[in-house]
């Protein structure tokens, strides 16, 4: 499967978001599920937009996370080392290394902007993780992409009971750890959080465990910045967050910030506020 992705990813970058800015003036994008998620989550979040600048930011999202899966292919039919060749700058790497040196654990979170592979094996230069990961529903893949994430020796495990016990002993052992913290989570495995003022079914693992543990977390993501670059921001996590009145909410607003970093990289297709409180699912029609 490796050679297959290696031979695949041999087109640039460019050719590939070239030709579908191209495709994309067909306006058969408009037919698919996944732009149409995008649009009506972009609705929900940025309510200030008219339909005109909604509609540009969703094909500009739709196009961007085409070419992140392309990303991740490139990612996964190369050798680790190779993760950092397509980042041209860090923000706040200083802290990340500090954390890591200091040997007492840290909670790095990340969200869905572009490809997560390729961060996650950019993390892992730096330091062995131990990860959880939603299993894939194609058995050959889901061996694939576990092995790729596995690596050496970090620790990879299902989004389950048994992988939320082996992660927290992990970090409490001093180990750094990686979640995602922007997925919906099994029913009563979350708690309803705003996020950009909607309430969304929220996964409360990673503050919890902050606030619990009083260790150090960061935030980070992976954003372009035109020409086909890359780059990686890391944020520190708010105070708020060792609080008990406000570590839950605190978790939703590092979350809006990083988004709003540049919301085309932001994975949008994903039905982030099913599950609402009032049962209504908002994406019913599409």
């Amino acid at each position: 499967m490796k050679p297959i992705f290696y031979i695949v990813s041999l087109i640039p970058i460019s050719i590939v978001r070239a030709v579908l800015s191209t495709m994309s003036k067909t306006g058969l994008y408009k037919l698919s599920n996944a732009y149409k998620v995008t649009l009506r989550n972009l609705k929900m979040s940025y309510i200030n937009l008219n339909q005109n600048q909604l509609e540009k930011l969703a094909l500009e999202s739709f196009i961007e996370t085409l070419v992140s899966g392309y990303e991740t292919i490139q990612s996964w039919s190369r050798p680790i080392h190779n993760s950092g060749k397509k980042i041209f700058r860090v923000e706040n790497n200083f802290l990340l290394n500090k954390y890591i040196n200091d040997g007492n654990g840290v909670a790095v979170i990340a969200i869905h902007n572009r490809s997560v592979d390729m961060l996650l094996k950019w993390i892992n230069t730096k330091s062995e993780t131990t990860t959880l990961y939603k299993k894939a529903k194609i058995k050959a893949l889901d061996r694939f992409v576990k092995k790729q994430r596995e690596g050496k020796s970090n620790k990879v495990y299902e989004t389950n009971m048994n992988g939320v016990r082996k992660i927290f002993q992990a970090f409490k052992a001093g180990k750094t750890i990686c979640i995602a913290a922007d997925q919906v989570p099994q029913r009563g495995m979350g708690e309803y959080v705003k996020l950009f003022n909607n309430d969304a079914y929220t996964t409360t693992l990673a503050s919890s465990m902050l606030y619990k543990t009083k260790k150090p977390g960061v935030f980070i993501c992976l954003n372009s910045f035109g020409n086909n670059r890359l780059g990686i921001t890391i944020k520190p996590t708010k105070k708020g967050i060792y609080k008990d009145s406000e570590y839950k909410l605190s978790l939703n607003k590092s979350i809006e910030e990083l988004i709003n970093i540049n919301p085309i990289d932001y994975s949008w297709e994903y039905k982030r506020y099913r599950r609402p409180p009032s049962g209504e699912d908002p994406y019913s029609d599409i």
